[in-house]
């Protein structure tokens, strides 16, 4: 059987000689990743000093080549470039100099099982202490309050909201990303997703507001240390086009308070309690709002951080 992966030898000897157990951080492109906050970070994180492969899977045995055709260029002299896929485990360092490791690529296609228990043997012989996954989902909440970060290990919340107060749980298609987190609990290794609650009318959009939060989460689960001055500045930056947006359209103001007052309700409500009367908006009614001013951007001509 062709070999699933290979490990950078110079890469490994120079984790084991830190004497770390290190995090693993991990996402994969093809699932779930709202506002791109993943892959934002992601592209942040291999941009350092001392980055180097340490694991290469084979794509060849993960990928459906024809489900995402890898590009090529067309030129003068043929075809070139080739970007073959890219799946793999990086040896990174944080700010303070500590090692960890981020797996990151495309979601394998196919050999589910192989991929997860290839990872659950790497994570045992790197003696990796947290495997962290990452990634953003749609949420019905406006950007101007916290955006909420949510860990898989403590759900409570965010099963209530999706499938009602009386459920203690509900159903997802499932993902390599979800797999890997089962594999690893089997074999006793601590494992877990954290994942940010973002904006839906921003989803389509790469939303630094949204990998700021992830990435101080990641922080505070992990000790890692990050320099997030440029995703601080970027985040800004959006913010700030954002409320130029919303103070242009009174009506996009007007649907932003109502999802300002449906979070600031579900803050206040006690436990158990009943949230405070008062008249919320039903999602067809806050879609019809956006609706309407897209409509409005796409006649103007106007760019928009609303849209993808």
């Amino acid at each position: 059987m062709t070999q699933l992966y290979t490990v950078n030898q110079e890469a490994a000897a120079r984790l084991e000689a830190s004497g770390v157990a290190p995090v693993m951080l991990y996402a994969f492109d093809g699932f779930i990743d709202s506002g791109i906050v993943a892959g934002l970070a992601i592209g942040d994180l291999i941009d350092r000093p001392q980055t180097i492969r340490l694991v290469s899977f084979n794509a060849d045995e993960l990928v459906d080549y024809r489900s995402r055709r890898p590009p090529m260029t067309l030129g003068e002299d043929g075809w070139s470039d080739f970007q073959e896929p890219s799946l793999g485990i990086d040896l990174v360092y944080d700010a303070a100099g500590s090692p960890f490791l981020l797996m990151y690529g495309p979601e394998p296609d196919m050999r589910w099982d192989a991929f997860t228990d290839a990872v659950s043997d790497l994570v045992e012989t790197f003696d990796v202490r947290l495997a962290l996954g990452i990634h953003g989902i749609p949420a019905a909440s406006p950007h101007t309050r916290t955006w909420p970060v949510t860990a898989t290990d403590d759900c409570k919340t965010l099963v209530a909201k999706a499938a009602g107060s009386s459920a203690d749980r509900i159903q997802f298609p499932s993902s390599v990303m979800a797999w890997t987190e089962v594999k690893l609990r089997e074999i006793g290794r601590d494992a877990r997703t954290l994942v940010v609650h973002v904006p839906h009318y921003l989803v389509q959009v790469p939303s630094p507001m949204g990998t700021l939060e992830l990435m101080r989460a990641v922080s505070q689960s992990t000790g890692l240390e990050f320099d997030l001055a440029s995703i601080a500045e970027a985040a800004d930056v959006q913010r700030q086009e954002l409320d130029q947006q919303i103070a242009a359209r009174p009506e996009l103001a007007a649907a932003i308070a109502k999802l300002e007052d449906r979070q600031d309700a579900s803050s206040l409500a006690a436990p158990g309690g009943e949230l405070p009367s008062r008249p919320l908006p039903t999602g067809d009614e806050i879609a019809a709002e956006f609706e309407r001013y897209l409509a409005a951007q796409n006649e103007t001509g106007e760019d928009s951080a609303f849209t993808g």
